[in-house]
C-alpha cells in the first residue's frame, strides 16, 4: 500500500469534488477577477406579492449593504412596466449611441513640445479603447448606472496593457457592513465578504452619475421609480380582476331557511361556474335572478396608470410631450420640452466623461507616459443631434467668412460623408476653402465631370 501523503490526501478531496481552493496556476487569467459563475443567473423575482412593506424592506436591505434584491426589483420592473423600459432606453441609448472622441488634455502653458506629448498619450489611449472588443458593451453597462444608481466593471490588465474591461454583475456590488462608505466585489476567492474595491486602486471602474457621499444604493432614479411602479403594479392587478367582472350581471340565488351548509356551498359553486361556463343546473327550488350592472363610462383605474405613466416620463427626461402628444400640446410645446432632454444628456455626457477619465484614461497615461503628462478627456460627439443642413450652413460661414480652421476629418464625420481613398475619384464643387487649407484635397486629379452625349 502506498504510503498516505497530504498531496495525495488534497488531490483525492479535489477529485470528489470539494470546496478545497485550486492551484493559481490552473487560472486561464490570474489577473481576472471577475468570472461567471451560478449565482450570476439566479433570480428572485421579488416583484411577485410586493407591498408597501415588503418594498421598504427590500430598500432598507440595501441601505445595510444587501442591495442585491433592490438590484433585481429594478431589473423586474423593466420587463413588467413597458413605459419604464422605453424611458430608460430612451434616455440610455441617447448617450451611447453618440461616437465617443479623446481629446488631448489641456496644458497649462503653451510650451509645443509638453503639447505633442499630450497629443500622443490621447492617440495612445484611442488605440487602446478602440482596440477593446467589449468596450460597446461595457459603455452600455455604465450607462445603466442612471437607473441603478451604480455600475462597476473591471480592468483587466497584463504586462502593463489594458487587455479587456469586464462589466460586473450587479448581484456581485455589496456594502461592507463595518465601514459602510467602502464597496465590495464578490469573487470566486470571496464569494461571501467580497474584497474592497478601493484597495486595489486602477483595477476598477466605479461609476455614479449622482454620487451621495456616504451612501452607495440610494442614488440613481431607482428608488423614484419603484415608488410610481407599486401604484402603477397594484392599480393595474385591480384594473384586470374588474375588467374580468365589468359588465356581467350580478347572479343571486335564494334558498329555504334551514338549507344545510353543503347544499349553500353546492349553491354557490353552481352560480361561480355560471359565470365562466354560462352553463348550471338547479332545483326547481331555488330562486334564481340576474341583477343587470349598471352601464357607466367611466373607468376608476385608467386615470392612475395614465398619471404613473406620465410621472414616470417626467422622472426620466425631464418632459412628457415628446412621449405623450395627445389633444393637448403642440409640436413647438414639444421641441422646447425636448431641449430639457438635450440637457440631461448633456450631463449624462459630463458624468460619464469624468468617470472613464480618471478610471481609465489616467491609469493608461501614467502606466505609459508617467505623471507629468496631461490626461486625455473621454466626450461624446453631439453633432449627430443637429441638422446636417443647419451645419453645412454654418460651417461655410466659419469657414468663409470668418476664416476659422475646422478639422477636415471632424466635418467628414460630423456630416456623414466617408474621406475618400488615395486613388478615388470625388466630386469637386465651387469653393476652394478646403484644398488651401489640407494637402489632402489636392492629391486626387480625378474628377467627375458631366460628359457630353455624341450624336
Amino acid at each position: 500500500m502506498p504510503p498516505i501523503t497530504p498531496q495525495r490526501v488534497a488531490a483525492a478531496f479535489r477529485a470528489l469534488g470539494s470546496l478545497l481552493p485550486r492551484r493559481a496556476g490552473g487560472r486561464r487569467d490570474a489577473s481576472r477577477l471577475l468570472r461567471p459563475w451560478r449565482a450570476d443567473s439566479d433570480r428572485g423575482y421579488p416583484t411577485i406579492g410586493l407591498t408597501p412593506a415588503r418594498l421598504l424592506a427590500y430598500l432598507q436591505a440595501a441601505d445595510a449593504g444587501s442591495p442585491q434584491v433592490q438590484f433585481e426589483l429594478f431589473a423586474e420592473m423593466l420587463q413588467k412596466w413597458p413605459r419604464l423600459a422605453a424611458v430608460e432606453n430612451t434616455r440610455r441609448l441617447a448617450l451611447t449611441g453618440l461616437d465617443w472622441e479623446i481629446l488631448p488634455g489641456a496644458t497649462e502653458t503653451d510650451d509645443p513640445v509638453r503639447g505633442e506629448v499630450a497629443g500622443q498619450a490621447a492617440d495612445f489611449c484611442r488605440q487602446t479603447l478602440a482596440a477593446l472588443d467589449g468596450l460597446r458593451d461595457v459603455l452600455a453597462h455604465l450607462a445603466g448606472a442612471i437607473g441603478y444608481g451604480l455600475a462597476v466593471a473591471e480592468l483587466v490588465w497584463e504586462d502593463g496593457r489594458l487587455v479587456d474591461i469586464v462589466p460586473a454583475p450587479h448581484s456581485r456590488i455589496i456594502g461592507d457592513p463595518h465601514e459602510p462608505w467602502r464597496l465590495r466585489i464578490l469573487t470566486e476567492e470571496e464569494p461571501a465578504l467580497g474584497i474592497p474595491i478601493d484597495e486595489q486602486p486602477h483595477k476598477w471602474i466605479v461609476h455614479r452619475p449622482q454620487a451621495t457621499p456616504g451612501r452607495h444604493f440610494d442614488g440613481g432614479l431607482l428608488r423614484a421609480s419603484v415608488l410610481l411602479f407599486l401604484a402603477q403594479n397594484l392599480s393595474f392587478k385591480d384594473w384586470l380582476i374588474y375588467s374580468q367582472i365589468a359588465g356581467m350581471p350580478v347572479r343571486v340565488a335564494q334558498f329555504e331557511p334551514g338549507t344545510p351548509e353543503a347544499d349553500r356551498q353546492q349553491l354557490l359553486n353552481m352560480l361561480s361556474a355560471l359565470g365562466t361556463d354560462a352553463v348550471a343546473v338547479f332545483s326547481k327550488n331555488v330562486d334564481l335572478r340576474f341583477v343587470e350592472a349598471t352601464h357607466s363610462g367611466e373607468r376608476p383605474f385608467q386615470p392612475l396608470q395614465e398619471y404613473c405613466n406620465t410621472e414616470i416620463t417626467i422622472l426620466w427626461l425631464g418632459q412628457h410631450l415628446t412621449t405623450d402628444l395627445r389633444n393637448s400640446g403642440s409640436r413647438a410645446a414639444a421641441e422646447i420640452h425636448d431641449r430639457v432632454r438635450e440637457d440631461l444628456l448633456v450631463d449624462d455626457i459630463a458624468d460619464e466623461g469624468q468617470t472613464i477619465r480618471r478610471d481609465v484614461l489616467t491609469p493608461l497615461v501614467q502606466a505609459r507616459f508617467g505623471d507629468a503628462v496631461p490626461v486625455p478627456q473621454f466626450r461624446r460627439s453631439l453633432v449627430q443631434s443637429v441638422d446636417t443642413k443647419v451645419l453645412a450652413d454654418t460651417l461655410a460661414v466659419a469657414v468663409n467668412e470668418l476664416g476659422l480652421a475646422v478639422p477636415r476629418r471632424w466635418v467628414h464625420r460630423a456630416l456623414g460623408i466617408p474621406e475618400p481613398r488615395v486613388d478615388e475619384a470625388v466630386l469637386s464643387g465651387r469653393s476652394k476653402a478646403w484644398a488651401g487649407r489640407t494637402g489632402n484635397a489636392r492629391r486626387s486629379q480625378n474628377r467627375l465631370r458631366p460628359r457630353r452625349r455624341r450624336t
